[in-house]
Order: structure tokens, then C-alpha cells, then sequence
């Protein structure tokens, strides 16, 4: 789903009021994104996960929380548990996810490169499948940002299946005008999402996703905070109401690799 959500903000960048100019431009913003995803990241920070179990009237009935760390380990990143509902991880299951995390780093370097496979092509069909408007100039933290909505084109033929996803989302981006990043994100889904002809899951009407986003003090845009509220159904059975509330800190480069030394 975060992907999905991220993927459809960079569609939303270069909205215009020429329709033909708008998709011509996201579709460059896609292909350039597609690029992105497939270069190492190297970015460290710490990321909070809070979960929230609800009812069916939005009361909290549980909540767990989870700290993570996004580490160098040679020439890849791993991502260690840190903490587990404010305590740290006790000394057993650090060294457990240490055995971890090395064998999925051995594995990794077994794997030839990764191929664009229908998973990722479906979202080449984004820039022709919503359409975009530009509503109003807005003030965010003393930068100027442009609000576009964006809903489904009425006269889109999806061409893989995954793409009729975009039938049935619509939402609002504010876009930095100086940078031309998306600055925050809202979005709806107006009717069920169903994922593998409806056995793996569905992603019910009314799930709700905001994100915000800013130019940190390193001089990259990257995500501040994101919040989901969304019903679930897996596998025909099991149905949920949760939230899930991230926050990210502590963002930095990765140091030279001399300067790295294996699961430390």
C-alpha cells in the first residue's frame, strides 16, 4: 500500500491545467521514479510504527508500537529492530535477528539483478488513468504549495488488471512550488480494492491515507509522518479495522564504506 500511495504523489507533481501537457509530464516523473527505485538507497533514519487496533465505531482497543533502524551492512541496508512497545529488544532477539538479517544479506547477493516484472509495469498506466486540477496556492511552514485534486478518468481502459485500481481512488496533493515536491498527500478509496481476485485480500471503501513530507536539513525531500485507517478482509475470512501511524527521524546519508563495518 505505501508504495502505492507514494507512487501516485510523484504522479501528482506536474499537474497543469492542459491535460495532454499534465500526463506527458507524469508520465517522465514515472519512468524517472521507476529508475529511482531500482538504485541503492542510501539513506539511514529511524522509523516509529504505532498500530492501533479499532472498533467498529473508531474506539482504540489495543496498541503496539515498534522502532526500527535502517542500517549499513557492507554494500547493502538492513533494517534492525530496535525497540518493541517502548523497551528495547531484549538480548536473546537481538541476537536472533542479527542471525537473521545476515542470512538475508547472504541471499541477497545470490539474486541477479531484479526485473520489472507486472507488479511494478501496471503503474506505467497511472498519468493516463487520473486526471488532475489545480485548485488553489496554499502556506505550508512559510512555503508556498500548489493543491491539485485528482480522480479517475472517466474514459480510461485499463490495460492490466492491477491498473483498475486507480477507478476507484481520488484525493488531494499540495505540491512545494520551489522544489516541486509533494508536500502532503491525501487520499480516499471510494470503492473496494481487490487483490489477487479477492482470495489474498481487499482493501475496503473508505480507507483512508495521509502523508506529509518536507526538504530535511540534508537537502532531500522525504517523509515526515504518514497515517492509514483502513477495514481489511483476508482470505474471504478474517476482517479488520486498524490504523497505522509512522514517523521517521534522524535522517542521514550513509557513511564511506570504510567507515562500515558488517552487522554493527
Amino acid at each position: 500500500m505505501r508504495k502505492f500511495i507514494f507512487l501516485l504523489a510523484v504522479g501528482c507533481l506536474y499537474g497543469q491545467d492542459n491535460p495532454a501537457v499534465t500526463r506527458e509530464r507524469v508520465r517522465a516523473a514515472m519512468q524517472k521514479l521507476q529508475w529511482f527505485n531500482k538504485t541503492p538507497n542510501e539513506l539511514l533514519y529511524l522509523r516509529k510504527q504505532e498500530k492501533r487496533e479499532l472498533t467498529a465505531d473508531g474506539t482504540v482497543k489495543s496498541t503496539t508500537t515498534l522502532l526500527t533502524r535502517r542500517d549499513p551492512w557492507d554494500e547493502r541496508m538492513v533494517v534492525r529492530v530496535i525497540e518493541k512497545d517502548g523497551k528495547p529488544l531484549p538480548a536473546d532477539e537481538v541476537a536472533k535477528q542479527e542471525v537473521k538479517l545476515r542470512r538475508q544479506v547472504e541471499e541477497a547477493r545470490k539474486k541477479p539483478p531484479k526485473l520489472m516484472n507486472e507488479e511494478e509495469t501496471w503503474m506505467d498506466e497511472l498519468p493516463d488513468a487520473l486526471e488532475f486540477k489545480m485548485v488553489g496556492i496554499e502556506q505550508m511552514d512559510g512555503r508556498e504549495t500548489t493543491l491539485y485534486e485528482f480522480h479517475p478518468n472517466p474514459g480510461y481502459k485499463p490495460k492490466q488488471s492491477r491498473a483498475k485500481a486507480f477507478e476507484k481512488i481520488q484525493g488531494k496533493v499540495w505540491v512545494d512550488q520551489l522544489d516541486t515536491e509533494v508536500r502532503k498527500l491525501d487520499v480516499l478509496v471510494m470503492d473496494t480494492i481487490s487483490m489477487g481476485f479477492g482470495v489474498l485480500g481487499r482493501v475496503e471503501k473508505g480507507t483512508h491515507f495521509e502523508m506529509e513530507r518536507k526538504k530535511w536539513d540534508i537537502g532531500v525531500w522525504f517523509e515526515t509522518w504518514q497515517r492509514v485507517r483502513f477495514d481489511l478482509r483476508l482470505l474471504m475470512v478474517k476482517s479488520m479495522r486498524q490504523e497505522i501511524e509512522v514517523r521517521w527521524s534522524n535522517l542521514s546519508f550513509r557513511p564511506p564504506a570504510k567507515m562500515i563495518r558488517s552487522g554493527s
